[in-house]
């Protein structure tokens, strides 16, 4: 069994700027399936699922969870002060600026100091 992925900052600020279009896609994906869905077009309907399926699997293979969809709020696994933590983005933040530990989720939300002890790849 692989061991769960955790990002440093700079990783996951470049893992961002691919994320932002696969999540536009996303929501233009469920859009169009919705309206095939209120048209009963299922084939048309299924295929926009299907797609949807395939870009949320690329993002669960980088180890990104997606908290929120419908808020587009989206953690980063990573090791913050020598625990287990996320950086937080949700959609309209420019860059990643936030963090919290696992077990505080969203309410913990913490702005980036530079003073935390990242766990880096380096």
């Amino acid at each position: 069994m692989p061991t769960q992925p955790y990002f440093d900052l700079n990783t996951a600020r470049a893992t961002l700027a691919w994320l932002k279009p696969q999540l536009r896609k996303l929501k233009e994906l469920g859009e169009k399936g919705g309206k095939a869905m209120a048209e009963f077009d299922v084939e048309s309907a299924d295929a926009y699922t299907l797609r949807i399926h395939k870009i949320l699997s690329r993002i669960n293979k980088k180890g990104i969870d997606i908290r929120d969809q419908e808020a587009t709020l989206v953690d980063f696994p990573a090791v913050i002060n020598n625990m287990p933590a996320f950086f937080c983005w949700q959609n309209g933040e420019e860059d990643i600026e936030y963090w919290h530990y696992a077990e505080d989720g969203f309410a913990g939300r913490t702005r980036i100091t530079g003073t935390e002890q990242i766990l880096s790849y380096l």
